[in-house]
């Protein structure tokens, strides 16, 4: 994963979140708070922006476990 303070080459770029710097330390300071690492909820979106065109996204609460398990 990259380091999140390189927004500009992101994947996630172009979402508000991650392009607008004082959206991103809002949301990197309400991480903070809740104990959740940035990097989980960026790879939570990744995936979900990976998997929106499908109907049905298979395996994809397998996945989610394992990158909520990334908290630990």
């Amino acid at each position: 994963m990259q380091d999140d303070n390189q927004i500009d080459d992101h994947p996630l770029a172009d979402l508000p979140l991650w392009s607008d710097e004082d959206a991103h330390n809002r949301l990197a300071a309400v991480c903070g708070i809740h104990n959740v690492p940035l990097a989980v909820i960026t790879e939570l979106v990744s995936l979900q922006r990976q998997r929106q065109h499908q109907e049905r996204a298979r395996n994809i609460s397998t996945r989610f476990e394992e990158i909520l398990g990334n908290m630990d």
